[in-house]
């Protein structure tokens, strides 16, 4: 019996280290840094609320973009809104895009962001040929707005996207494993039918716009990227994801809130992608349990145990490697501290399954999803029945 237990717990972990291994090999293998882009007709839609403590740097970032944008939209929830004050402040100051701060109004039948993006998309001009949404937390690279446009203006795609790097800021244990979690699952291959975006870098054309139709798309919806990817796998838009589209996104807040994060993240994927979901949910617990299986017969004196733990170690090091490599690649290379945390977490073998496994698991609940200072009661579909306002927080990161 224990024989077939430590088979099937190999079984399970190997193949699992052995795929992560190749994905991340795979991921920099093709990475290519893209250096051109159209030159004119590009607007910035950037939903916003909070403080907006990284909108300066944000700003900045823009300005030394490649490729310029024509202007910059900002939309917030309403005038008492901490990031009106901070948007209205800086606008005066930059003066390169163009920035139009918007007030969208408080809504209780959708997600607050999905009623900002509204607002800022009435306010679209007909030289703004290249619509891009993105996060107020993200700090983009010098090509990055190229590598968004350039696809889209060469006729190759209808909508571009990328996908947030989380870089802690400062590195603490806790950002450490939540970023660790989120780079593997930053460089697993995106397959274009599933439709799935990420909305912190999307770019699309004005007819791909209006294909969407987000004013129906959007109804009723908490969130905005998944239903927009639903809507792009439906009326067969060209989606390409591009691997140099990793975004640097600082990472800084307490346990609870980094736990919360990644609970609301499943929590929209059980919601729009339930499959998705489930294949997770079953290959995450699979291997969390093998591990630990694995680790109680080390206990017990086994020594082919050992060695399948020590391959298991190595292979998830080297991986970790590769994935350092990436962020190196994209500028947003970690420091010293941060490696030997990431290494002790892969040797460890229990925590990274542990803290990842645990929320998957609690975002199985997704009738209540709390998102920056709104609560938000759901129906099994994702539609928003009811809506509950917390005073504006001063917390420095809300995806």
């Amino acid at each position: 019996m224990q024989n077939a237990v430590f088979w099937l717990a190999a079984g399970i972990v190997v193949p699992s280290a052995i795929v992560s291994l190749f994905c991340a090999a795979l991921f920099l293998g093709k990475l290519r840094i893209p250096t051109s882009g159209p030159l004119a007709g590009i607007a910035l839609v950037l939903p916003a609320t909070g403080p907006l403590e990284n909108l300066e740097n944000l700003l900045d970032a823009l300005g030394r973009q490649s490729v310029r944008a024509r202007r910059l939209i900002i939309a917030v929830e309403a005038p008492d809104d901490p990031a009106y004050r901070r948007a209205t402040e800086l606008a005066k100051i930059h003066r390169e895009p163009a920035i139009d701060v918007v007030v969208a109004g408080v809504s209780n039948c959708r997600g607050q962001k999905c009623t900002n993006i509204f607002a800022a998309l009435t306010r679209l001009a007909d030289e703004d040929r290249y619509v891009i949404m993105l996060d107020a937390d993200i700090r983009p690279q010098p090509w990055w707005l190229a590598a968004l446009v350039a696809p889209l203006a060469a006729g190759g795609a209808d909508l571009v996207n990328g996908y947030r790097w989380l870089v802690p800021e400062p590195p603490t244990p806790v950002s450490i494993l939540v970023a660790h979690i989120d780079h593997v699952l930053a460089v697993l291959p995106r397959l274009p039918r599933a439709g799935m975006v990420w909305g912190g870098s999307l770019a699309l054309t004005r007819e791909a716009l209006e294909i969407l139709d987000l004013a129906r798309t959007l109804d009723r919806e908490v969130v905005e990227d998944a239903p927009i990817g639903r809507r792009v796998a439906e009326t067969g838009l060209r989606l390409l994801t591009r691997r140099a589209l990793r975004v640097p996104t600082p990472l800084a807040a307490s346990w609870r809130e980094l736990w919360a994060f990644g609970r609301r993240q499943g929590q929209f994927v059980r919601l729009y992608y339930p499959r998705l979901w489930c294949s997770a949910c079953l290959v995450t617990t699979a291997d969390f349990l093998a591990r630990v299986m694995l680790v109680w017969s080390l206990a017990t004196g086994s020594l082919p145990a050992l060695a399948v733990l020590a391959f298991i170690a190595a292979s998830d090091s080297i991986a970790t490697e590769l994935r350092r490599a990436v962020g190196r690649r994209i500028g947003a290379g970690d420091g010293l501290a941060s490696a030997c945390y990431q290494h002790l977490l892969t040797l460890a073998i229990l925590p990274i399954g542990a803290c990842y496994a645990s929320m998957i698991w609690a975002s199985a609940f997704t009738s209540v999803v709390r998102w920056a200072h709104v609560q938000y009661w759901l129906d099994r579909s994702g539609r928003v029945l009811a809506v509950r306002r917390h005073p504006y927080g001063p917390r420095r990161r809300e995806v």
